[in-house]
């Protein structure tokens, strides 16, 4: 049976400082995985590489076999440089033709000058970002590609209006017609090749958030990010926002399907009010909730967004022993409604007697897997919490 969530060598790096290498984990369906080390250690990261708010540096993530993070083709990126090649090449060639062709017709000689100078150095700062990936780049080059197109076009279906080459009395179609060849070649091929999605993904245009949280993947935040000013309802009817089909024309005349589409997110959002047990405080602020409350509200807007996979980072945080196993006994019935769940959590106790499979990593890397009793026994987890001398002396 495939996993509802398969990490293949997942790594993130915030410049020199390398925050996940080269995690693997994958979760079987309705299970309860935790994943626990010491602060510091990648959890919430790995959280936010699964959900989009990070791009991993390298590795692959695929929810419900559909690849969130892609591997990103290396044969694509081995071509970028030969592309920005015949790009600067078509530039510079472009540079004496243009002159040719604009200068002898104008009075703003110098002017002339100094723009086709100025856009000379722009296009070679955009195959600059090119080759290093950057998405400024990829956006700006098409305005280039676009100009040269047209200019490509103009020239060979003018052919006998471009005059002379200056300083030499040779037509001047002779060196602009080849030149029109290549540059609309060229162009309609790059323009061909920075659509294509292998290329896209190269300059971070990968699935977001929403489109991951659309998917059936859900999470809760190790701090709570709550519309404190909003109802309680109306935070956990947000949560079904992703769901909702209605357009913006629908809405604005409130059709029929809008409102009763509308109805039916009320009474969801009801319904996960009363699953956590907060059905009461409905239409109470969401900021007038005491602090267990509004972890749990946290946890119907998440189920609000009809999750697959709801990933929860530290729920227990700040909760005393009874609201803790109230929440333990929630997650187990969230389970036990077909949602698997991924869980980050410092309270042991909760951990081992809450999860089916625990990972564990330190320092980005993990370190250990398994059941909790064989977490429990794991010299490296020890050493890991509580230090070498404590580990060898359990060994």
């Amino acid at each position: 049976m495939e996993p509802i969530l398969k990490v293949s060598k997942l790594s993130k790096n915030f410049g020199g400082l390398t925050a996940l290498n080269s995690v693997s984990l994958h979760v079987e369906a309705s299970k309860i995985v935790g994943i626990i080390g010491p602060n510091g250690a990648g959890k919430t990261t790995l959280f936010n590489c699964l959900t989009g708010l990070y791009y991993p540096s390298e590795g692959q993530v695929f929810f419900q076999q559909q690849p969130v993070v892609p591997e990103l083709s290396t044969k694509k990126a081995e071509l970028i440089e030969p592309w920005t090649v015949v790009f600067l090449v078509l530039s510079l060639l472009w540079v004496p033709l243009f002159w040719s062709f604009f200068l002898p017709k104008t009075f703003f000689k110098v002017e002339l000058t100094l723009l086709t100078v100025f856009v000379l150095s722009i296009r070679i700062l955009v195959a600059k970002g090119l080759k290093q990936f950057q998405i400024w780049a990829w956006g700006v080059m098409f305005v280039f590609l676009l100009g040269d197109l047209y200019l490509s076009v103009w020239w060979l279906t003018h052919p006998f209006s471009l005059g002379l080459l200056p300083g030499f009395g040779l037509p001047l179609a002779y060196f602009a017609l080849p030149w029109s060849v290549l540059a609309a070649c060229f162009s309609i091929y790059l323009s061909w090749q920075l659509l294509l999605r292998s290329v896209r993904q190269l300059y971070g245009f990968r699935l977001g958030p929403d489109e991951i949280n659309r998917l059936g993947m859900a999470r809760t935040f190790q701090n709570i990010r709550l519309f404190l000013g909003l109802s309680v309802l109306d935070n956990v009817k947000i949560g079904s926002h992703g769901q909702m089909h209605a357009q913006v024309w629908s809405t604005l005349f409130r059709t029929p399907s809008q409102r009763l589409e509308e109805d039916n997110t009320e009474k969801e959002a009801l319904e996960h009010l009363r699953f956590v047990g907060l059905e009461g405080r409905a239409f109470d602020l969401s900021g007038a909730l005491a602090y267990g409350e509004q972890r749990r509200l946290e946890l119907a807007r998440a189920l609000a967004s009809h999750p697959r996979l709801l990933l929860l980072d530290e729920p227990a945080a700040g909760m005393n022993p009874l609201e803790s196993s109230q929440l333990m006994d929630l997650i187990r019935k969230i389970r036990d409604r077909g949602v698997t769940v991924v869980i980050i959590e410092h309270d042991m106790k909760v951990m081992m007697n809450l999860a089916d499979t625990i990972y564990v990593l330190d320092h980005g890397e993990l370190i250990a897997y398994g059941t909790p009793s064989e977490i429990k026994a794991n010299p490296k987890v020890i050493e890991a919490y509580l230090g070498r001398g404590v580990a060898d002396a359990q060994a």
